[in-house]
């Protein structure tokens, strides 16, 4: 992130933060401190924050970290401190910074994720009136990706599209899910993923189960998926698509048009304005109307952008209206306990025409015979 952009994005955060009339936000390390200036320190039982108010914006970090911090965003400043020592004076430190007051009291907003221990140390420390969820601010900014987002999302797509196949041509009569998982692993980090998920490889009945860990169940003739994403410059990808080995059976043809079918309805709901909850509706349409509703487990996708799973989220009741810019997984399945599994999915960006698919991978399965 430039310069320029770190300071409209921090910029963007303290106007959204003014309408809450709380006094500050305290963003832990992790996904809320890497929107707001473009990089996060590691986050442990050491307290970390970047707190920002309307007068600006300091970090505290534990003295383990401060030189890369400093490196890192030395355009703020940077408070730390001893592991003796604690973070409790350089917490004041920071709220007077970011305030332009050193009293205590009024609302602190502070990130969703945070330690508890660490909320209590922020309590003793700066004896706020009341805490609250700084959800309420990072969400709706987080939710709508600027061009460099979208950029980094379609290039972390391109690395999964790579793996994907990498991940069909490792499975094989003989191989286990492990070998699979193995191989697409290999090939995120030699695509440049710097943060590679836990690949989902399910095969035969096992693909009936949605979050199937892959085990050393051996491949043979029969059904399996792949799901599979990673992160690259703090954006992530998620895709699954199928693999047969041998040829498809009449019953698994059937099913697979299925989902495929409730995957084009549900991208053709993308429109802005809709709520998020239409997607879920026109996926979960066609999957009623076969007659396979129960065996549909799971929402139709989620947001996707500094964490793999984030809002908005494609399911019933939430009905945050569609925006350019957000971005969300389309991921319909059928899971059939004790025969075997389908799920289609793709990331897609919200453009004022409907949906932008990130993913360039046909949707058909891949077949193979070895």
């Amino acid at each position: 992130m430039t310069e320029t952009s770190r300071k409209s994005r921090l910029e963007a955060v303290q106007a959204a933060l003014e309408p809450t009339q709380a006094r500050a936000l305290l963003l832990a390390a992790g996904e809320d401190i890497h929107y707001a200036v473009g990089w996060t320190p590691p986050g442990d039982e050491r307290v970390t924050f970047l707190v920002v108010g309307a007068a600006g914006a300091a970090m505290v970090v534990p003295g383990v970290n401060a030189t890369d911090v400093r490196l890192r965003l030395g355009h703020l400043p940077v408070l730390d401190y001893a592991d003796d020592e604690g973070p409790a004076a350089r917490l004041q430190e920071a709220l007077a910074l970011a305030t332009g007051s050193a009293a205590g009291g009024g609302t602190l907003l502070l990130s969703d994720k945070t330690r508890h221990d660490h909320v209590m140390k922020v309590g003793h420390a700066l004896h706020p009136d009341g805490v609250d969820l700084a959800s309420q601010v990072m969400r709706p900014l987080r939710m709508v990706k600027d061009a460099d987002e979208l950029d980094r999302l379609r290039r972390t797509a391109r690395i999964a599209d790579e793996v994907f196949l990498v991940g069909a041509g490792a499975a094989a009569r003989g191989a286990s899910e492990r070998d699979v998982q193995a191989a697409m692993l290999q090939a995120f980090r030699a695509a440049g993923g710097d943060g590679p998920s836990g690949q989902l490889v399910a095969y035969g009945a096992n693909s009936a189960a949605p979050h199937h860990q892959p085990d050393d169940t051996v491949l043979a003739d029969g059904p399996l998926w792949l799901d599979l994403g990673c992160r690259k410059d703090g954006y992530w990808s998620d895709l699954t698509r199928c693999v047969y080995i041998g040829t498809p059976t009449a019953r698994y043809r059937e099913i697979f048009a299925i989902v495929d079918e409730a995957r084009q309805a549900a991208q053709d709901a993308v429109a802005v304005g809709a709520p998020a909850s239409a997607v879920d509706q026109a996926a979960r349409a066609v999957i009623e109307r076969a007659g396979y509703g129960p065996y549909f487990v799971h929402r139709t996708g989620h947001g996707i952008g500094l964490e793999g799973h984030e809002p908005p989220f494609m399911m019933r009741g939430d009905n945050t209206p569609l925006a350019v810019g957000m971005t969300f997984s389309i991921e319909p399945g059928i899971y059939l306990p004790g025969e075997f599994g389908v799920r289609i999915e793709d990331v897609v960006a919200v453009t004022p025409d409907g949906a932008e698919v990130l993913p360039a991978l046909s949707h058909h399965w891949v077949e193979v015979n070895r």
